[in-house]
């Protein structure tokens, strides 16, 4: 985390407790914070790097034990990481099933169907379906 964030989560407390008011204007309290973060000397400032250094290495913490638990975490270079949650994915519905199935073949009825009217045809042929029909796609 950078040392700006790591003022702002401080200062941002502050200005909200000082103005009750603010609570709700997000630029208001931003440009306060930020002209408190102007006024800071390189001393100061240096303070919150190491605070923002340590909150990093906090969260990059959490992460690898979380990774073992219940998701897989991308490192990807000080970006945010991917998070792939494990686990059972849901069956497909009837209509996923039918529209699987039949894609293939609006799309060969009507060449260079835009991708919306292809779901839109699907979503008419499945109307158009009788109960008996459907139940063969659940």
């Amino acid at each position: 985390m950078n040392p700006y964030m790591a003022f702002s989560m401080e200062e941002r407390k502050r200005v909200v407790a000082e103005n009750p008011s603010m609570k709700s204007d997000i630029g208001g309290v931003a440009k306060l914070v930020g002209k408190a973060w102007g006024a800071l000397s390189a001393a100061e400032k240096a303070k919150y790097a190491k605070k923002g250094a340590s909150m990093k290495t906090k969260t990059k913490k959490a992460k690898k034990s979380k990774k073992g638990a219940d998701a897989e975490v991308e490192e990807t270079g000080g970006k945010k990481g991917k998070t792939r949650k494990s686990g059972k994915k849901r069956a497909l519905s009837g209509f996923m099933k039918f529209s699987m199935k039949e894609r293939a073949s609006v799309m060969k009825e009507n060449p260079g169907i835009a991708f919306g009217a292809v779901g839109k045809e699907l979503g008419k042929r499945w109307g158009a379906l009788s109960d008996a029909e459907k139940k063969k796609y659940a």
